[in-house]
């Protein structure tokens, strides 16, 4: 789960690499720019909510596995209409759109994931993970912003392969058997935190 959530992060990386370069250079949106930066940071606000609202209903496993199936979907039409067509600015913000909304259940449940096993090692685990999401990450994300070449493509190219090898890692980790939760998910709601 460490890996799978660094090659999530790595396509966060990716597209803030590549930002500015498919908002300005290829769309024109001038001193939009940050409206439209923002107006996409709140969809991932929006699945952050979605998330905390989700995962005790659903479970951290099935959640964050379905999410990312549901990831990798979206990346990989976003990467077909990039290749057949040169996208415009409301398509491409559908498709990121579309992308950031899996994306909240993605982040936090793979890093409580990866720590789940590990007990009173979990803060130095959390330091551990936080290095490798950052560091290898940010060189994915760097490697998708390299990518530019004056479409969407790479970078809808950078998220489908991120998810796929994200997907191969979970698979890897639960040994191929996917959706299957280790505990039962929280039923009701906890309403005294005493």
């Amino acid at each position: 789960y460490a890996f799978a959530s660094t090659f999530i992060f790595g396509a966060m990386f990716g597209f803030i690499a590549s930002a500015q370069q498919i908002y300005v250079d290829i769309f024109k949106v001038g001193e939009m720019f940050p409206v439209i930066f923002a107006g996409v940071a709140g969809v991932l606000a929006f699945s952050n909510f979605l998330n905390s609202r989700l995962v005790g209903r659903i479970g951290m496993r099935r959640l964050s596995q379905s999410a990312l199936l549901l990831f990798l979907v979206i990346s990989l039409a976003w990467l077909v209409i990039s290749l057949e067509m040169k996208m415009p600015l409301w398509l491409f913000i559908t498709f990121f759109a579309c992308a950031m909304l899996p994306f909240g259940a993605l982040g936090a449940n793979f890093n409580a994931l990866a720590m789940e096993p590990l007990g009173q090692l979990a803060g130095t685990a959390s330091s551990i993970l936080g290095f490798m999401q950052t560091f290898l990450g940010g060189i994915l994300g760097t490697l998708i912003g390299q990518a530019f070449n004056g479409t969407v493509t790479p970078l809808a190219a950078g998220f489908c392969s991120v998810s796929v090898a994200a997907l191969l890692m979970i698979f890897i980790a639960e040994r191929g058997k996917m959706f299957q939760p280790q505990n039962p998910p929280v039923s009701g709601h906890i309403t005294d935190l005493h």
